[in-house]
């Protein structure tokens, strides 16, 4: 009997292991054919981390980092950016060399209508998105005078307004979805968390983290972000537009750095929480976001070498 069982939790396993490989195979299969396109055009070569767009703010790679036990993230797999809704014709066809496969628009339901991503639609790249409104992740305080907003108080809690979006970007990473893009508005709160979570997921150091989340104060273009758009006139039914006129005398032409008075990053608050009420970063994913081991295993596998 004893052996009847054993032998049938062996089986099993084999048969999760040889499902594994044949998903992972087929998900590495899609990225290889991205990969050699990328070579074939030679656009890696273009940038450092920051891609060369006309039309674009913060749109970088995330590819090149070390991780603790010495793997390097794959480069031309994972980017993150602000909205790409100023992008050119230039930069689509710029962008098309690189066999983009997911987009992952963290953004509300008013940014997205002031915004829309053109981009990914023209060149027909899967585009993934929540419903939700901006509002909704703003306390009762803040809205009353947006003006004032702390954007640093909100980071404790964004980890846990982001789920429905975390769940999809990591199942669309773990399923081979890339090249893909991660977006918010400004590319440094909403996706600074997410891509934070993903690099410590891949096992890049805590300080590194935190440096790749600082490079969006020296990335953005906030003009670029704004377009031609008239804030002041949708301000009167778009609560977004509303934030964004109360920002733009401070962002006129640079970002505001992401840090408080005395020097901490605003994303600590957010990793700080995480560990708290959940130990780190992975367990936040599998015991509150719903992510599985499995699929952590196999976005490890397909975005090191």
């Amino acid at each position: 009997m004893k052996n009847t069982v054993a032998a049938k939790y062996l089986l099993l396993a084999l048969g999760t292991a040889i499902a594994f490989s044949s998903f992972t195979s087929t998900a590495q299969a899609d990225i290889a054919a991205a990969t050699a396109l990328q070579a074939q055009n030679k656009v890696l070569a273009d940038y450092r981390r920051l891609l060369p767009l006309e039309g674009g703010s913060n749109f970088r790679d995330l590819g090149g980092y070390r991780t603790e036990d010495g793997k390097t993230i794959r480069r031309g797999l994972l980017f993150r950016s602000a909205a790409p809704s100023s992008l050119t014709p230039a930069d689509a066809t710029y962008l098309a060399q690189f066999g983009f496969e997911s987009v992952m628009d963290l953004r509300s339901s008013e940014e997205i209508e002031l915004f829309p991503n053109r981009w990914a639609a023209q060149a027909g790249v899967g585009y993934y998105k929540h419903d939700y409104s901006i509002m909704s992740m703003i306390p009762a305080q803040g809205a009353e005078n947006l003006a004032s907003l702390d954007i640093s108080q909100l980071y404790p809690s964004m980890a846990l307004s982001l789920k429905p979006q975390l769940q999809q970007y990591f199942t669309l990473l773990a399923d081979g979805k890339a090249p893909i893009m991660v977006n918010c508005s400004a590319g440094q709160d909403r996706t600074g968390i997410t891509s934070a979570m993903l690099l410590t997921v891949l096992g890049v150091p805590h300080q590194m983290v935190l440096e790749d989340y600082l490079l969006s104060t020296d990335f953005r273009r906030p003009v670029i972000e704004r377009g031609d758009v008239d804030l002041a006139e949708h301000a009167k039914t778009n609560a977004f537009a509303a934030m964004m006129a109360s920002y733009s005398q401070a962002e006129e032409t640079h970002a505001t750095p992401l840090v408080t008075a005395d020097g901490t990053p605003y994303l600590e608050f957010a990793l700080r929480q995480i560990d708290k009420d959940y130990g780190s970063v992975e367990g936040f994913l599998t015991k509150e976001v719903g992510i599985t081991t499995e699929q952590l295993k196999r976005i490890r596998a397909l975005y090191l070498e």
